[in-house]
Parts: structure tokens; C-alpha cells; sequence
């Protein structure tokens, strides 16, 4: 078997510019991982960033980090499966930055488990999340964007809404759920100026992801089992997908919508 690089070069995500100069960014999920890369690389090229999820402290780190590096950001605490929690999320952007350009649907929730030994509890725990969220936050900013007629919105779904993965049914169930439902969002909202794309990351190494192996095995063996799973042989790093966060909410990607945009090693091509 090829040996992995599970501690991967590190990779500093987009360069400083002005690619979404002034632009109004809001993303769930934006205190660790993939969510506070891609709000740091939106800071970055000139956004204006609001990150959104249930824990304040890394929010707020998040926000820290933009701050020291001369950028502006607010962080919003709630949960976005939670109807009055995701239109908060959106009104609060809209009053502390009077616009809303770009929705970042990233808050994730995994869960390791079989159909037969997914609790009814943790099924809707994870769909909440992944899915519901997606649809809470969506239907929230969208009307603004219609009336300005534009708007941008990505959602993060993965390499596993493509493919089956073992004791992945309530993740994997969520996440092809994400592909369809932007492929819709997309149609309904395309002559309104509005595009939605999904970014489909393979396995990130985040503390979601690093979670699962706590005990050192996860449910693909080792940590180095999964990233050989990749062709590529080692796994991502957030900033890897944050620079796709970038591009998909610029104008150089202004003829793309009801796309999936797959960063996965080469993981679904096996």
C-alpha cells in the first residue's frame, strides 16, 4: 500500500487581495475547520465575514484571527437547524453589515453508525445539521438576494453524497441531500441573479474528522487508512478547500451554478 502524508504540508489558502472586496459573507460552521478557513480566506481577499455556529469560543477565535490580520467580522451563536436560530443568523448580517452577498451553508454534524444502530434521536440530529440547515439558511437569505437580484450560495456537502460508505447512513443520507437540494435552489433562482453551487470535499483533516479516530482507529482503520483511500495518498487540509470557498464566491466563477465542485484526492474515482 502507498504510504500517506496524514501530516501534510501546510497550506495558507489564498493570498491577500481584493477578489470579494467588500462583499458580505456569511458562514455556518465558521469556528473550526473548513467554516474558519474559508471565512479567513473570504477576509482575506477583502469580505466582510460573519460566521455562525453554537460554540461562541471558536467563533470567536475566528473572529479574533480576522481582526488581528485588519479584516472585519462578527460571530453569531446559534443553531442552524433551528428555525428562529437561522433567521437570527441572517438578520443579525443584515444589521451589522446592511447586505448579504454570500451564504456558506459548512455547519456539519458526523455521525459513525449502521441504519440499524442510528438512533431516531441521531438521525434527525445529523439531518438537522447537514440538511435542514442548509434549506433554514437558504430560505432566509434568499429573499434579500432576490430582491437585489444577486447572490451567492455554497453549499458544503461530500465526496460521500456520491458514493456509499459503511456506518455512514445518516451522513451519507444528509449529504446527497445537499446535491439535489442545491441543484433545485439553483433553477428556482438563476433568472433572479442568484447562483448556488455545492463543494464536495473528500476527508479533511479537521477536528470533525479526527474525532472519529480518538481511540486511534476510526471506521476506515487508522487515520492512514483514510487518507490511502485517496489516490492521491495523503488527506486535505482546510485551506485547500477554503481556496474553492473563494473562487465559487468570486465573479470568476459567475457562469457556474447547479454545479458540484469536487476536492476529494481522486477519492470518488477509485
Amino acid at each position: 500500500m502507498r504510504r500517506s502524508t496524514v501530516e501534510a504540508q501546510q497550506f495558507n489558502g489564498p493570498s491577500t487581495g481584493t477578489r470579494l472586496k467588500d462583499r458580505v459573507v456569511l458562514i455556518t460552521g465558521g469556528g473550526t475547520g473548513i467554516g474558519r478557513a474559508s471565512a479567513e480566506a473570504c477576509a482575506a481577499q477583502g469580505a466582510l465575514v460573519a460566521v455562525a455556529g453554537r460554540r461562541p469560543e471558536p467563533l470567536d477565535e475566528t473572529v479574533l484571527a480576522i481582526h488581528d490580520r485588519g479584516g472585519r467580522a462578527i460571530a453569531i451563536t446559534g443553531d442552524v437547524g433551528v428555525a428562529r436560530d437561522a433567521a437570527r443568523m441572517v438578520r443579525d448580517t443584515l444589521q451589522e453589515f446592511t447586505q448579504l452577498d454570500v451564504l456558506v451553508n459548512c455547519a456539519g454534524q458526523e455521525l459513525v453508525a449502521s441504519t440499524v444502530d442510528t438512533s431516531e434521536e441521531w438521525w434527525d440530529r445529523v439531518i438537522d445539521t447537514n440538511l435542514k440547515g442548509v434549506y433554514l439558511l437558504s430560505r432566509e437569505a434568499l429573499p434579500h438576494m432576490v430582491d437585489r437580484q444577486s447572490g451567492v450560495i455554497i453549499n458544503v456537502a461530500s465526496q460521500l453524497a456520491f458514493v456509499g460508505a459503511r456506518n455512514f447512513a445518516a451522513y451519507t443520507a444528509s449529504k446527497g441531500g445537499v446535491i439535489n437540494l442545491t441543484r433545485s435552489m439553483a433553477l428556482d433562482h438563476a433568472k433572479d441573479g442568484i447562483r448556488v453551487n455545492a463543494l464536495c470535499p473528500g476527508a479533511v483533516d479537521t477536528p470533525l474528522l479526527r474525532r472519529q479516530f480518538e481511540d486511534s482507529l476510526g471506521p476506515q482503520g487508522t487515520l492512514e487508512d483514510l487518507a490511502n483511500l485517496h489516490p492521491v495518498g495523503r488527506l486535505g487540509q482546510p485551506e485547500e478547500i477554503a481556496c474553492a470557498t473563494v473562487f465559487l464566491a468570486s465573479d470568476e466563477s459567475s457562469f457556474m451554478t447547479a454545479s458540484m465542485l469536487v476536492m476529494d484526492g481522486g477519492y470518488i474515482a477509485w
